[in-house]
């Protein structure tokens, strides 16, 4: 009877510590995500502010640059502050898919700024000629490159081919990847090497994907 008290004691502590754990962590995750709302509201009013300040000083004709500057700016704080909002709530439940999807949303969000930007730009008539030949020009030398890698990028986030934390071997080295980011993807071998493989290959290359032992 007594050992069949012990048990019940032991179980009853074990319960307890965990119920306490599981709070703490909540409590930690209820900080960091307040945190990072409360730096990008900050971030967010100080930058319109200060472009309220600016734009006083500043001749008419360079208010189109300024709104630029400041939904460049302001893009990035939300971008990066919702992705890790999102990374932060959905990693117990997704693990690793979580990452992914905070790669997915920075891409959108870069997407979507870089087209706010451009229907700044497209207001002036010479500006938006200018912007038509330049694209043209852009695409032209750098789908293959940059614009490749980024579309690449995006493909590897959505299909999966491979997951972050497996253990794949490209170019003939072995490594886990770490990071889909948007041009590169990156490996760290088990020397602790940091390999960065282009997305464009990543997609076109043959990929091992080994076991995990």
């Amino acid at each position: 009877m007594d050992s069949v008290k012990d048990n019940g004691n032991k179980e009853n502590k074990l319960n307890d510590n965990n119920n306490s754990n599981n709070s703490s962590s909540t409590e930690k995750k209820q900080r960091s995500l307040f945190k990072t709302i409360t730096i990008m509201i900050i971030a967010v009013a100080v930058v319109v502010a200060a472009s309220s300040l600016i734009e006083q000083f500043l001749e008419h004709r360079y208010g189109p640059y300024l709104k630029i500057g400041v939904v460049a700016v302001i893009g990035y704080f939300v971008i990066n502050s919702l992705a890790n909002i999102f990374y932060k709530l959905s990693y117990d439940a997704l693990k690793s898919n979580a990452e992914i999807i905070r790669i997915l949303i920075r891409i959108i969000g870069a997407i979507v700024v870089i087209s706010i930007i451009i229907s700044y730009l497209s207001q002036d008539p010479l500006i938006a000629t200018s912007i038509g030949t330049i694209t043209a020009i852009v695409i032209g030398f750098a789908s293959q490159n940059v614009l490749g890698n980024l579309i690449s990028g995006l493909y590897l986030a959505i299909i999966r081919p491979f997951r972050i934390g497996e253990k794949v071997t490209v170019f003939g080295n072995t490594g886990i990847i770490y990071d889909i980011g948007l041009l590169y993807s990156r490996l760290r071998t088990d020397e602790g090497d940091v390999i960065l493989a282009p997305n464009t290959s990543m997609v076109t290359t043959t990929i091992i994907i080994r076991k995990s032992s």
